[in-house]
């Protein structure tokens, strides 16, 4: 069957990539009067450091969602937004969401020894409604849109064009998915090098719990879709909220 036009498979990937980008820009706009800007960019109008601040989201979002509506379907990877599949089945959503909090189970878990076992001050407690609608909307929808509509696209698209050209190779897949998520977890590291001099314990946390769960979203995405995976994306923080609150 022919896919959904260019533009159909562009346009609404990066529409709703664009909710999550709104809820960061109501965060952003919220800290400005608060954050230690450099030299270059504290005198201009707040409005002018917003767009700033977004610009390195947005240009991802636009990359991501050009990528995915261009190579996705060539290798079996699809989206009910974009038009490649219908929309994930009650079961199908179920079963994502409660990937999603297993995996927020096990990575809250994970932060419980650490904590017992080095006694790193590692962050962990309630977290609030601006965080969790950040980590549902921003995590849940624009990061999966940049990285497994884009980015997984892309790279197993490259690695079925130069080693799949006898047939598909299923490890190919999880190649791309295990690239994907270990890019996934060190786009986590500039929000931690702005808390100060992270410890190896915060270091290792980061890049191995994120790329766990990178690995989670896209296996789903794979098996799936593109819903399944931003559903299980958006469960975790939905789990960390709920869990934070429990231990807070």
């Amino acid at each position: 069957m022919k896919p959904p036009s260019f533009t159909r498979r562009f346009g609404l990937p990066f529409a709703a990539a664009l909710l999550g980008i709104g809820v960061l820009g109501h965060q952003v706009w919220g800290q400005l009067g608060h954050l230690a800007l450099p030299p270059s960019v504290a005198g201009l109008p707040r409005w002018q450091v917003l767009l700033l601040s977004l610009s390195n989201p947005l240009l991802l979002s636009v990359l991501g969602s050009l990528a995915g509506a261009a190579l996705a379907h060539r290798v079996g990877l699809v989206s009910a937004l974009a038009g490649t599949a219908p929309w994930p089945s009650a079961r199908d959503a179920t079963r994502a969401g409660l990937v999603g909090l297993a995996v927020a189970v096990l990575l809250f878990g994970a932060d419980v020894l650490l904590r017992r076992a080095t006694g790193a001050d590692l962050p962990q407690g309630p977290v609030s409604g601006g965080q969790l609608a950040l980590g549902v909307l921003y995590g849940g929808i624009t990061e999966e849109v940049m990285l497994r509509w884009g980015l997984l696209s892309a790279l197993a698209c490259g690695l079925h064009r130069v080693f799949g050209r006898n047939g598909q190779r299923p490890g190919l897949a999880w190649i791309a998915n295990a690239i994907t998520a270990v890019l996934f977890a060190l786009g986590h590291l500039p929000a931690l090098l702005a808390l100060g001099e992270p410890t190896p314990v915060l270091l290792a946390r980061v890049l191995v719990l994120n790329t766990v769960a990178g690995l989670a979203y896209g296996w789903l995405f794979w098996r799936g879709q593109l819903e399944s995976a931003m559903t299980a994306h958006a469960a975790t923080h939905v789990g960390f909220w709920v869990l934070g609150g429990l231990a807070g």
